[in-house]
């Protein structure tokens, strides 16, 4: 038997463009956040989770459920044009007795703790790409200037999205923290671990980390959605336990992480992510040369030593001696 609390705050915004939906009996979970700033985010939020839900009430798979809410989406906007620029993010997590699949698209997240915080999605973002590519460190990830820039949404038609999934059975004294943006960039990972020491049941732990993020100032919807399992549930033997691809794993006592390194044929990204991204308050058309800067970065591969720093400087300044000696000898 699953059991799970769900709360949302709206934060210092003028609406509330988060959407969730629960219900433990299907074992289905949703956060949506509707991209900030853009028209009737809130509306293609809530549309999101209820046609996911219809499509799972049918009999359709997660990823297809989700892939139907975004066409309907996309057809509402060209049916009428107050709905121009509506999109939302989404992450859902589906149960079958213990046993998961979550799939995503945006920067909504679920984290998993077992008695260590683990980062088991991964965000649609312009800065991952960077990281993904080598051109930004992990210690330059959460400054970024252009870290609220997400690469995909519900919605948004100019190629086709990629939903990705991971899947994992949630065992005894494990929770699932599914959350959206306004969450995790206020409450930081520091605070879930701190909360998660402390307290033990899912309505505790919603409760104290919504409210901490309130606290803290926090400006953007803030969302949250804690999951555990009844002990009799959880997987009997070391065989049936299925360990989820985790992409960041934090240190209790620091908060500091690692990324990890994953097997290509355990997750399916590998689509190309749109260079025309959308900022998470407004609408954001990249100049050509933005463009052309994050196409490559898509296609360079990452620095494989220090030594490559030194490559360019070394063949410039053996240009400007060139040149130098060619210009004293012949002038």
């Amino acid at each position: 038997m699953l059991k799970s609390f769900a709360k949302s705050h709206i934060g210092q915004r003028k609406n509330n463009e988060d959407n969730f939906l629960v219900d433990e009996e299907m074992g289905l979970y949703i956060v949506a956040d509707g991209v900030g700033g853009l028209n009737k985010g809130e509306i293609a939020s809530k549309l999101a989770c209820d046609v996911v839900y219809d499509g799972i009430l049918a009999g359709d798979s997660l990823k297809d459920s989700i892939y139907t809410a975004h066409r309907r989406i996309v057809n509402d906007i060209k049916a009428d044009n107050q709905k121009q620029g509506m999109a939302t993010t989404i992450v859902a997590v589906l149960f079958n007795h213990n046993a998961y699949e979550i799939a995503w698209v945006g920067d909504s997240r679920v984290y998993l703790w077992d008695k260590k915080l683990q980062l088991i999605t991964r965000d649609d973002s312009y800065v991952e790409l960077l990281l993904e590519n080598g051109h930004i460190t992990v210690d330059e990830l959460e400054t970024h200037p252009d870290r609220n820039i997400i690469s995909q949404a519900l919605g948004i038609e100019r190629k086709e999205i990629r939903i990705h999934s991971n899947f994992g059975s949630l065992e005894e004294n494990q929770t699932l923290l599914i959350c959206s943006d306004g969450l995790y960039t206020i409450a930081k990972e520091t605070d879930i671990i701190q909360c998660m020491k402390k307290y033990n049941s899912v309505t505790e732990i919603t409760e104290n980390l919504v409210n901490k993020a309130v606290e803290k100032d926090g400006k953007d919807n803030i969302s949250l959605v804690s999951i555990q399992l009844d002990t009799d549930q959880t997987s009997q033997n070391e065989d049936e336990v299925n360990h989820p691809i985790v992409f960041r794993e934090y240190d209790n006592e620091t908060g500091n992480y690692s990324v990890n390194v994953f097997s290509k044929n355990k997750y399916d990204d590998e689509v190309e992510t749109d260079p025309e991204l959308i900022d998470q308050t407004t609408f954001t058309d990249m100049s050509q040369g933005e463009r052309e800067l994050l196409d490559s970065a898509a296609q360079e591969q990452p620095v494989k030593s220090d030594e490559s720093k030194y490559t360019i400087p070394l063949i410039l300044v053996s240009i400007i001696i060139f040149i130098g000696i060619y210009m004293f000898k012949y002038n």
